[in-house]
């Protein structure tokens, strides 16, 4: 939904006066007519993953050959960089070849007189103190005006607080307000050079507070009251004439051959072979990371040709992002 809206957009631009916003837009070639930003937040403490929609227009007379480049944050993650078709009915993407080095992505591309050329960025980043998104949008670093800017946050409940380079807050209502996020627009160029996206979870209810409360005692309950089931197990078990239950997880026990008369072991035996199974080397994760990016990159193309809906787009798109940041995680902890 969101795509057919941007084409719808573009079409609606190319129709637009060519002067719109400042004076600079209507004498610099290469311009951004359109500029989005589709902020996600998925838990609390795991990695940001942020959209970038870019529509760039060439205003002048000749053929812009150049690479064009935009600012993301420098310790991002980028999951793919694509050229966005423009047609409605089939708008195929195509990957393309890019540099990224500190906050700058840069990649060649070709814009005709005249013409338009839609990228979309797609990257994680890391939300740390303060739990805060910042997007460079600075002209000596982004080199286009930029004539609509819009940032549509997805924060699963928490509240949004937007500020400028400066740590002033930011006045801009939500074009749309929804649940779990919010949707904003600036229609006539960005009056800001830095954009800093604050979230913070929404706090627990007095109830919730009681229940969690519960639930960790009963956790500590339990957790007290097995070495004494656990013993008495073994001494009715003994008693009947039965094997007892292996203590390999268990420090009451000694464990002993002689005075347990058991080995330690029985099913926890396994749990080497099984870890060793399951512990992977770090090339290993990389070359996860690598396929699901790839899946990922397969299943927008899918979609944007019409072979996915957008239903299942986002639920199979949702399911590989989450394990892409899993595995990101589990690299940054080697």
């Amino acid at each position: 939904m969101m795509k057919k809206i941007l084409l719808i957009c573009m079409l609606l631009l190319s129709l637009a006066p060519q002067a719109v916003g400042s004076p600079q837009y209507a004498v610099q070639d290469v311009v951004i007519r359109e500029y989005l930003v589709d902020l996600s937040y998925n838990v609390d403490g795991d990695p940001a993953i942020a959209r970038e929609t870019v529509v760039f227009k060439n205003n002048g007379d000749v053929n812009h050959t150049d690479d064009l480049c935009v600012a993301i944050p420098e310790n991002a993650e980028i999951m793919h960089v694509s050229k966005m078709g423009h047609q409605i009915m089939n708008a195929s993407s195509i990957q393309v070849q890019y540099e990224h080095e500190g906050e700058t992505l840069c990649w060649n591309a070709t814009i005709a007189p005249g013409s338009m050329a839609m990228y979309s960025i797609t990257y994680t980043v890391p939300i740390t103190e303060p739990d805060e998104f910042v997007k460079n949008l600075d002209p000596a670093v982004m080199h286009y005006p930029i004539a609509s800017f819009r940032l549509n946050a997805s924060t699963g409940g928490g509240s949004i607080k937007l500020t400028d380079e400066n740590g002033v807050a930011i006045k801009q209502d939500p074009a749309e307000d929804r649940a779990g996020g919010a949707l904003y627009v600036w229609a006539n160029g960005v009056p800001f050079k830095e954009l800093h996206v604050k979230t913070s979870q929404p706090q627990p209810s007095n109830m919730d507070k009681w229940i969690v409360y519960g639930i960790i005692a009963v956790l500590i309950i339990a957790a007290l009251s097995y070495p004494i089931i656990h013993v008495k197990n073994n001494k009715m078990r003994e008693k009947e004439g039965g094997n007892k239950l292996s203590c390999v997880s268990c420090s009451v026990c000694s464990g002993d051959k002689e005075n347990d008369k058991e080995a330690r072991g029985g099913d926890w035996d396994e749990m080497d072979e099984i870890i060793t199974e399951v512990t992977q080397a770090e090339e290993d994760l990389i070359r996860k990371k690598r396929a699901i990016l790839a899946v990922l990159n397969k299943l927008e193309e899918d979609r944007d040709a019409g072979a996915v809906s957008d239903a299942d787009y986002k639920r199979l798109s949702s399911k590989y992002e989450k394990q892409a940041i899993a595995i990101m995680k589990q690299l940054d902890q080697m």
